[in-house]
């Protein structure tokens, strides 16, 4: 059982939804077929070896095993694989009950009727529990674990009406149904309760296996558990009963249920059961003393079984409620924190930001400043020239104001309307502005547009700042070139009908590959006195605007920057211009 267990997260992956998929080839059929089939012998073969266990203490007149663990065995795999394991479950079920029957004192007849009975019973609880918890079912939720107890209550209820009946008609037509119901029914509920956790538990461990120290220390608990289950089962037999040894081991099912995951509170309660159950059937210690009657013997043992079982179940699914709840708790905690940080992170970054954007302006106000004054020097003074540079140096004053703006919208939460832009345009009128930093850079530039690119949607001052950036950025870098021509050239093109590309190259020294990769993040640059902010910036403007903003270098004969953005189609950019 055990071995399949393993293999659970595989069978699982096969599934979408608790559905088998459509097998695509006869391979995959052919598996399929072979795991059910291996399912269905594993179970049968762990139901028959239970089965024919609880059949050595019937209660007599009626017949009926007064424990009956395996139907926590076809209940639990049923509810850890899922409806899609229906069948091969069903089918192990009624291959171990009819077994071990017949090798009993049971005729064909009433083992076939045992055995339908036996599998309605796994089915009826694991359809409850999916129909009210789905694929989610788990021990670590006391709704759940109550859940569970409901659809055994439930399960066993409904299975001992036909166990009654068959009961009646092969076995013993003298004895009372009700009584006969009453004992299938507790030998039943008790069984599912004290043995499906375990496997549900075990396939949870499978697919999200505890730490180490856990399963350490957990298997420790329950050595523990064993011995005291053991001396208890050596008590003599006044004082102790049922009260009094249940008080016993209950400071270490609380441990297993405190301490560790749920699985661990499931076994502590399965190993007390199958002791108790065990030692009762071959008359072993307290519970098998002979002096007692055979139904104080039952009754004692039930109820144990069912306080080991339950109980700890109970405190397990608490305590892992709690261990939630801190958990969201303390992660919560670390949000609101990482949320403070990131507000001082973002003060920083937008004051960084504000010196980064402006400096540029200021920088090509200080340079037309100076060109005008020398302008100003010649005899006879150059007036258009000066006017030009008179006109950059207004474009510079109020490209800084637009600077703050465009910041502020940049680190704003909601989102501002977004407006046709002309690629183009923009393109243009970067260069134009960079024209004085192209001239005195010694740069040639060459500029290939495609007509009738269609419409952006976005900020235009937020755009115009990328490019203008990445000139500018492309002119420093070609400042140490000697050996070979400084050449900016720069194309926009369409790419399909909904998008427009960008390229930036130029013939610098190009970037170290070592560093491509980390090229657009904060705080890193390749210049003596960057910020590191002005790409990382780029990328978040174009993100915003839903493109994408890469680089590609060979290190040594140039840099490539590409931008992709979105595109209104022709008549959609035509409309909004309208």
């Amino acid at each position: 059982m055990l071995r399949w267990l393993g293999n659970l997260p595989e069978f699982e992956a096969m599934t979408e939804y608790g559905n088998l998929r459509a097998p695509t080839t006869t391979h995959d059929l052919a598996q399929r077929w072979a795991g059910s089939v291996g399912w269905a012998a594993t179970i049968a073969l762990t139901y028959f070896l239970t089965a024919r266990l609880s059949l050595r203490l019937l209660l007599d007149p009626t017949g009926v095993a007064v424990f009956w663990p395996a139907a926590g065995i076809s209940s639990g795999a049923l509810i850890a694989l899922g409806p899609r394991a229906r069948w091969s479950v069903a089918a192990g079920a009624m291959a171990g009950t009819i077994t071990a029957n017949l090798m009993g004192d049971r005729d064909i007849p009433a083992a076939i009727a045992f055995s339908l009975c036996n599998a309605a019973e796994a089915l009826i609880a694991a359809g409850l529990i999916q129909h009210y918890f789905g694929s989610s079912f788990t021990l670590g939720r006391l709704r759940q674990v109550l859940g569970l107890l409901a659809a055994a209550l439930v399960a066993a209820a409904l299975s001992g009406i036909g166990g009654t009946i068959a009961y009646k008609l092969f076995h013993s037509p003298a004895v009372p149904m009700l009584i006969t119901w009453r004992h299938w029914f507790a030998s039943d509920a008790i069984g599912i309760l004290a043995v499906a956790p375990v496997i549900i538990g075990l396939s949870a461990a499978a697919s999200k296996p505890p730490r180490w120290n856990e399963i350490i220390e957990g298997i420790a608990a329950l050595a523990l558990l064993a011995a005291t289950t053991g001396v208890l089962i050596s008590l003599p037999e006044q004082p102790w009963q049922t009260v009094v040894p249940c008080a016993l081991l209950f400071p270490i099912l609380l441990w297993l249920a405190a301490g560790y995951e749920p699985v661990f509170a499931a076994a502590g309660g399965f190993m007390t059961s199958a002791m108790i159950v065990w030692t009762t059937i071959f008359g072993i210690g307290h519970f098998g003393a002979a002096d007692l009657p055979i139904e104080d013997r039952i009754l004692q043992a039930q109820a144990i079984i069912l306080m080991t079982t339950l109980g700890p179940l109970v405190l397990a699914a608490l305590f892992a409620e709690r261990r939630k709840t801190e958990a969201r708790l303390a992660r919560a905690k670390m949000l609101l924190e990482r949320e403070r940080d990131n507000k001082l992170a973002n003060v920083e970054a937008i004051t960084a930001a504000i010196a980064h954007e402006i400096k540029q302006p200021l920088a090509s106000i200080v340079i037309n400043c100076g060109a005008a004054l020398q302008l100003l020097e010649r005899t006879p003074p150059d007036h258009k020239e000066i006017r030009e540079a008179l006109n950059d140096i207004i474009g510079g004053a109020r490209r800084t104001d637009e600077a703050f703006d465009g910041v502020r919208t940049l680190f704003r939460r909601a989102d501002e309307p977004q407006k046709p832009v002309d690629v183009n345009e923009l393109i243009l009128g970067a260069i134009a502005m960079m024209r004085g930093e192209l001239r005195d850079g010694g740069v040639t530039q060459r500029v290939e547009l495609a007509q009738q690119l269609p419409a952006v949607p976005g900020n235009r001052h937020q755009l115009q700042e990328v490019i203008l950036n990445l000139v500018h950025n492309a002119i420093e870098a070609m400042s140490t070139t000697r050996e070979r021509t400084r050449e900016l050239r720069v194309r926009s093109q369409p790419q399909g009908r909904n998008a427009v590309v960008v390229t930036i190259e130029d013939s610098g020294p190009g970037i170290d590959r070592s560093k491509l990769s980390k090229i657009f993040e904060p705080f890193v640059t390749t210049k003596p006195r960057g910020m590191g902010l002005g790409l990382a910036i780029c990328r978040m403007i174009i993100e915003r605007h839903g493109g994408r903003l890469t680089a590609s270098s060979n290190g040594r004969t140039g840099a490539l920057f590409s931008i992709t953005l979105p595109a209104q189609p022709m008549d959609d950019a035509g409309k909004a211009a309208q």
